[in-house]
């Protein structure tokens, strides 16, 4: 086998390496869409469950806040029946 057999045979690999490329390009693309939008909705997911612990625990300290209040008033500490 001579040297231009051999130069040939490499530059159709890398011809057919470069077509599968480009064949499943499209498919790539789409699934770095598909990443990037899964990203996009844990970071969004990840916001929504911060905003909603902040929440709770102002609502629990203020419900602890009137608590106290009540507690502290002048007639006495609130008695279960």
């Amino acid at each position: 086998m001579d040297q231009a057999t051999i130069v040939s045979y490499a530059l159709g690999y890398i011809a057919v390496g470069i077509a599968v490329f480009v064949m499943f390009l499209p498919a790539l693309a789409i699934l770095g869409l598909l990443l990037l939008g899964a990203g996009a909705m844990q970071v969004i997911v990840l916001l929504i469950n911060v905003t909603a612990v902040g929440l709770y625990k102002a609502v629990l300290r203020m419900y602890h806040s009137l608590l106290d209040r009540w507690q502290n008033r002048p007639r006495g500490r609130l008695a279960a029946h």
